[in-house]
């Protein structure tokens, strides 16, 4: 993979994972303790996936695009 297209694929990531976060906090408001929990594994394994499976590929070919790292990239 090209570095420009590891930079669009990781701003998007990074996007997706507002989202994921977003549902999380809103899964929050799920009365029944139960069903909370599951929507909460639900969304833990979506998140460790777009991490693990997705950007860390990415980060490991290319770790100037690590966003812990630096995120002046993410400007451009």
């Amino acid at each position: 993979m090209d570095k420009i297209l590891a930079s669009k694929l990781m701003k998007d990531l990074l996007s997706l994972g507002e989202h994921l976060n977003k549902i999380a906090h809103q899964i929050e408001a799920i009365e029944v303790e139960e069903e909370k929990l599951q929507f909460r594994r639900g969304i833990s394994n979506l998140m460790g996936g777009v991490y693990g499976d997705l950007m860390r590929p990415i980060i490991r070919e290319f770790p100037e695009l690590d966003p812990d790292k630096d995120e002046e990239w993410l400007k451009s």
